[in-house]
């Protein structure tokens, strides 16, 4: 029988773990909860009523950077992997068995939710949350999906995304996002992907994703001035993070 492991990765989820790992108990064949540094609330005396494997390894900034550990720990021939802050529907539960009985698919895109002020933005977007962990592999980035060896395939099935907190305000932009750039930038720089093509390049994320709302946001009229929110915002950190390439760029540069 194909097995299929769940890898989560968290840091202080009290509030949001139960949820993600019920979600999947029952689902799946093990629970892998890799927490990043000291754990200082009851996250890991709640994953351990759900989880299989938890382990503790040092907290990196970021908890991408601990997704290849937590893999590495994954004895399933399929992987899955969720965020704390996010949970299978009911429609993801019942269908996510028999996705792995296909021979010609080696990775799946689930629908994802954008929220914008607690309520769903519709179902934006398909994310990579399942592989063959034959094929799959990731280096360990921030923000940095895993790459798969192999045929992708997006399927209609919902995967939530709930966090407790509006993830599209200024507020966050300033406290989380531009930290997140930074990350991103250094990653890049270090990895040789940072092609910085001039300062004209600068606007070019907002014209995409201005076009995006024309067409996905502005079209849905009840969500435009939100989808026209997260557009500016995508823009704006995309923008961050080609800033940060920049200077990063132009101060190894210097004699």
């Amino acid at each position: 029988m194909v097995k299929i492991s769940a890898c989560l990765v968290i840091r202080n989820e009290e509030k949001l773990i139960e949820r993600a790992l019920k979600s999947l108990k029952g689902v799946v064949d093990e629970i892998i909860v890799v927490h990043s540094g000291e754990c200082t609330d009851k996250s890991l005396g709640i994953a351990g009523k759900y989880a299989d494997k938890i382990y503790t390894v040092p907290d990196r900034g970021a908890g991408c950077y601990n997704r290849p550990f937590a893999f590495s720990k994954a004895a399933g021939d399929w992987v899955m992997y969720i965020d704390a802050d996010e949970y299978l529907s009911d429609e993801l539960r019942s269908g996510l068995r028999k996705l792995t009985e296909a021979h010609d698919v080696d990775g799946y895109g689930f629908l994802h939710e954008t929220m914008v002020g607690f309520r769903p933005l519709g179902k934006v977007g398909y994310r990579l949350c399942m592989f063959r962990k034959s094929k799959g592999h990731v280096k360990g980035y921030i923000h940095e999906a895993v790459r798969v060896d192999g045929v992708v395939k997006n399927v209609n099935l919902l995967l939530h995304h709930r966090p407790l907190y509006d993830n599209y305000t200024l507020r966050t932009f300033r406290t989380k996002w531009l930290n997140w750039a930074r990350i991103q930038a250094r990653d890049m720089v270090a990895d040789g992907r940072a092609k910085f093509p001039g300062l004209l390049y600068l606007p070019l994320p907002f014209a995409i994703l201005f076009a995006v709302w024309l067409r996905d946001g502005f079209g849905q009229l009840p969500n435009g001035f939100r989808g026209l929110k997260v557009a500016f915002l995508q823009g704006l950190y995309n923008f961050a993070v080609y800033w940060n390439i920049f200077k990063l760029k132009a101060l190894h540069s210097k004699p």
